[in-house]
């Protein structure tokens, strides 16, 4: 996670002080503008789910991924890639485009504090479980009590805003083009601590 925060630290430096750092961003920004949310889609697909599960099968064999639980998961991430897209340009609309702390501060704070707990980090919790259960409603439902909110559901929770309170804060001081790509970088991680905390090894 450090790490993570470090690089993106160093994305941001590299814009606002690199002449040619900036213009290589500038070039990746115009691309990613250019195509919308068709780059949105297949940058998210890539960096949520393929990417992860590359690293997962060399560096991680007893993680188990079948055939299946891999293209639910290369759909589920490239639709939340355009759902990210999304909240992206409408705070943009609504709070601004630059990159002044106040606009990163309430940013942050929709982010984190209404998007995350309301809506990301449990539609997450859920489509890890229902995966998990072998995309089955009716042992998804018979599992979503205490226990879960206590082991899964709360410490995912916890571990998206020690994630992302710092990484956000970086994407949204970057230019609306940028936003994307940087978070697809933290979603790698992410992604990978997911797979974690909600799969299960082989025996």
């Amino acid at each position: 996670g450090v790490i993570l925060w470090l690089s993106a630290l160093m994305v941001v430096g590299a814009y606002y002080v690199s002449v040619r750092g900036q213009a290589t961003l500038d070039q990746l920004a115009e691309f990613k503008q250019r195509w919308g949310y068709v780059f949105a889609v297949v940058s998210t697909a890539l960096w949520g789910a393929v990417i992860p599960a590359v690293f997962l099968r060399i560096f991680h064999p007893r993680y188990v991924l079948s055939l299946g639980s891999f293209a639910f998961l290369v759909v589920f991430w490239g639709c939340k890639g355009a759902e990210v897209n999304w909240l992206y340009d409408l705070l943009a609309r609504l709070v601004g485009t630059d990159s002044s702390l106040r606009t990163v501060l309430i940013k942050c704070c929709l982010d984190q504090l209404l998007y995350g707990p309301l809506w990301a980090v449990p539609s997450l919790a859920l489509a890890y479980l229902w995966r998990d259960k072998g995309f089955s409603w009716r042992r998804t439902k018979a599992a979503l009590n205490r226990h879960f909110y206590e082991t899964t559901a709360l410490p995912m929770l916890l571990a998206n805003w020690g994630v992302w309170i710092p990484t956000v804060a970086a994407i949204y001081a970057l230019p609306l083009g940028l936003q994307l790509p940087m978070q697809n970088m933290a979603l790698c991680l992410w992604s990978l601590m997911l797979a974690l905390m909600s799969g299960k090894p082989a025996a």
